[in-house]
Order: C-alpha cells, then structure tokens, then sequence
C-alpha cells in the first residue's frame, strides 16, 4: 500500500506522519523508503535537525515544473521519475499546494490523506516555527519575534492555508482523499484513528488502536520532538488573536472556517465537520473570493 499524505505546514502533518506509521508497523504492511536509499542519508543522520526522525521521512514538493525530494531545509535535489521514485517509496510527505502535476502524483498512490487544521491555531503556530532558532539558522530573517511576526504575516498565512484547503477539498471525491482533522485527533482520538483506519483498510484490535494512542498522544510526541511540537492545543487562537485579527481570519477564511465546521467566534466550543454540507466547490470559491474582496 502506497500512501501520500498532504497538509499545509503546521497543521499537525509530523503527528499524522507518525501515525500512520504506527498503523503501518501494527499491521504489518511494508514500508519502504527512497531517501534510505540514497548516498545523501548516513550524512544526513549525523545533521542537528528539527527532529530526530526528520533524515529519514520521504519528503516530495511538487511544482507545476518539477519533482523534487528533499531533508528538511538542508538538501533538495530533482526527482528524474516520480515513477520510479514511488516505486521505491510506500510512503510520502508533501506540504505542496495543488498544482499542474498534481492528478498525475495522486494516481500513483492507493491513499491520500491530508490533514486539516483550524487556519488561526495554525497561524500562531507557523509563526513561532518561522521564528523558531532552527528555522531562523537556514532561513535568516529581520523578524525574530512570534507576535510580530504574526501581525506581519497574518493575511499572507490565513490565504495560504485557505487554498490550500480548499483545492485538496474539491479533489478530495475526484481522487478519493481522505480528509483528516487535527481536531479530531487531539479531541476524540480513537475516532478520528477510526476514520482514518476505515480508509486505509486496515484492521487493528482493540488493544493495539489503545497502544497506538498511547505511543501517539501529544505528551509523548512532544517528549521526543520537544523543538518540532510545542502546546497541542485547540482554539488557543480565541485567548491570542486581537479582536481585529479574529475579524480578519473571518473576512479571509469565513466561508472555509464555515464549510468545516469550525468555530465562529471566542467562547464558542471546538467543533469540526467530518462530512462537507455540500459538494459545490464552484460555489464556496466564489463566497470566498467575495468575502475577502475587501483586502483589494
């Protein structure tokens, strides 16, 4: 079984990446890795890295040009034939927006999954990593400050991560992703492990889906990525944002925060939509594009 799994960063993709992992490992499927394969790895292990799996982990981006595989903000090198490179791989990480190459990657993997995260916990969160000593060693900048850097960046993070989504959304039928939720995993993990299980088609016993969380509940994640993870909350964004940036995320990502069930405002309990209102894609782009029409 072949799986790629997809996510805008920051939104939970290391933990979603460990699990399915785990889900590997417990069913006895077969995982193979490229990078594992590649002269660059002994090297690569001896690296101070984000975290200490991260040589390891196949990493694709995808352009409308070019594959390319890469370690984290170190190597990246162009991949000749992403047939080939799947073939030699059962498992791959990508934060690449949709594009051009986009069906053609799909179709050659039996499962998509991508993971789905509340786009102002997912701000906060970005900007403390885009800010983090790891980040700011390979990719210098004037702002070292989370909040700063924030109120700076706010309108570019929330777009992101709003097309993001919502192109993995409209393909999601067409491609037969598999939409994850961080919430879901952080909330009711058993649930969402089901869900996840259900699409993989893998069956795992009472006991070991209780060993998985265990191995996988945040504590013990953050215990052994202690840089990578930081608080593993949910809604942290209502005790953060000002209450101009909560009306910004509404004007920029309403529509989407809408469409998934997320809350609307401070006060209001967590909550997520596991099953879309409704599949009219065409529709929600353009409420999107009409409700972020005041930033032009």
């Amino acid at each position: 079984m072949k799986i790629l799994q997809g996510g805008a960063p920051k939104c939970g993709n290391l933990w979603l990446y460990q699990i399915i992992q785990q889900v590997l490992e417990r069913s006895s499927q077969p995982a193979s890795s490229f990078i594992q394969r590649q002269p660059i790895y002994e090297l690569a292990k001896t690296w101070e890295l984000n975290y200490p799996t991260q040589a390891s982990i196949d990493v694709l981006d995808i352009t409308d040009l070019q594959y390319s595989y890469r370690i984290s903000s170190i190597f990246r090198m162009p991949v000749e034939s992403i047939k080939d490179y799947v073939a030699l791989t059962d498992h791959v990480w990508t934060h690449s927006p949709v594009c051009k190459r986009s069906g053609e990657l799909f179709s050659l993997f039996d499962k998509k999954v991508y993971i789905v995260r509340d786009p102002r916990d997912r701000a906060i969160s970005a900007s403390k990593y885009y800010t983090s000593d790891y980040m700011l060693k390979y990719y210098p900048q004037e702002e070292t400050d989370p909040k700063r850097y924030l109120e700076k960046h706010f309108d570019t993070l929330l777009l992101e991560w709003v097309w993001h989504v919502y192109d993995h959304l409209r393909y999601s039928r067409e491609h037969h992703i598999h939409i994850a939720f961080y919430e879901g995993f952080l909330l009711d993990f058993q649930q969402e492990l089901g869900r996840l299980l259900d699409y993989l088609e893998v069956r795992l016993s009472e006991q070991e889906r209780e060993e998985l969380q265990q191995a996988m509940s945040f504590a013990t994640m953050k215990s052994k990525n202690p840089k990578h993870l930081k608080q593993g909350q949910s809604g942290y964004w209502m005790d953060q944002f000002t209450e101009k940036q909560a009306e910004q995320a509404d004007i920029i990502a309403g529509p989407l925060l809408r469409f998934l069930g997320y809350p609307a405002g401070e006060g209001q309990p967590i909550s997520y939509r596991t099953e879309p209102p409704h599949q009219d894609f065409e529709a929600l782009k353009q409420e999107l594009i009409a409700s972020q029409q005041p930033l032009y």
